[in-house]
């Protein structure tokens, strides 16, 4: 039990630094280019451009007239102006594309401080925020993977919850569905994420791909402590995964047609922990 529990804990770290990597590759590869662009700009040629006005800056109209280099100038300053309008524009993107990749790994750590130092506690949020921070802390490797993320969401009322034990249930489905998606082959992946009501109380939140599916004789094993299909898997995500979903007095299922059908998880959660008297909840 405390194996599965650190297991899950450290799949959550794990997808910190899985993300964190996939956007200092981002970083990086616009680090190289505003170098590159910055080594290529032509400075040079107008600092000898400037350095000729001064020098003709007592003749300068018979030098823009008359004189061979002079009557280039005028066009050539047109040119010079835009390029560097050009390369401005260029390099402007990048840095825009830049800062806004450096806030996305601040948020995702941010996002994890913020769990971890919520771990125990229970808070009231709304469901669509828990499951976006879950979502987003996948978001790089699904768009370095060509998965189509498909949101299907129902107002539903405010939860009650362990927001940290919430956070490691999605990471480690949204996490399966992805390497399910890859497994496939197919050029058409797909995860989508529905949020809806469960009856009086409760509400269901699922996690659907159109990867590899699952054959019949694992439906019953899958979140069994160490079952895992994956070559570098340990078998614990999942089994901790369902061990959280019953702490909170919720339940964590999974439904699929066969091997190439895809599958869907179902995580279904009270709206109120078990014991605490039901409050009224905003819609």
């Amino acid at each position: 039990l405390v194996a599965s529990r650190q297991a899950g804990q450290a799949e959550v770290a794990s997808s910190v630094l899985h993300n964190v990597g996939n956007v200092l590759n981002s970083v990086n590869v616009s680090t190289a280019l505003i170098r590159d662009h910055l080594d290529r700009l032509r400075s040079s040629n107008l600092e000898e451009a400037a350095q000729m006005i001064r020098e003709h800056a007592d003749d300068l109209g018979r030098f823009l007239t008359t004189d061979e280099k002079g009557r280039h100038f005028p066009r050539y300053l047109s040119e010079v102006t835009q390029y560097l309008s050009h390369e401005q524009e260029y390099l402007l993107n990048e840095v825009n594309g830049l800062a806004q990749n450096v806030e996305h790994i601040n948020e995702i750590v941010a996002m994890q401080q913020n769990y971890a130092s919520a771990s125990g506690v229970h808070e009231k949020v709304a469901v669509s925020e828990v499951v976006e921070n879950g979502i987003t802390m996948n978001l790089g490797a699904f768009s370095r993977h060509g998965i189509k993320m498909i949101r299907e969401y129902e107002p539903v009322e405010f939860l009650t919850v362990d927001k940290h034990k919430v956070l490691q249930i999605l990471v480690n489905i949204l996490r399966n569905a992805k390497y399910a998606c890859d497994e496939s082959g197919s050029l058409e992946k797909e995860v989508t994420v529905r949020i809806k009501r469960a009856g009086e109380g409760r509400v269901r939140i699922e996690i659907a791909d159109n990867g590899v599916g699952i054959p019949p004789e694992n439906l019953t094993r899958i979140f069994s402590h160490g079952f895992t299909t994956r070559k570098h898997g340990h078998g614990f995500g999942l089994h901790s995964s369902a061990l959280a979903a019953k702490e909170m007095g919720g339940t964590l299922t999974v439904q699929s047609e066969g091997v190439g059908e895809g599958a869907t998880f179902i995580l279904e959660l009270p709206l109120n922990p078990p014991g605490l008297a039901k409050a009224k909840s905003p819609l």
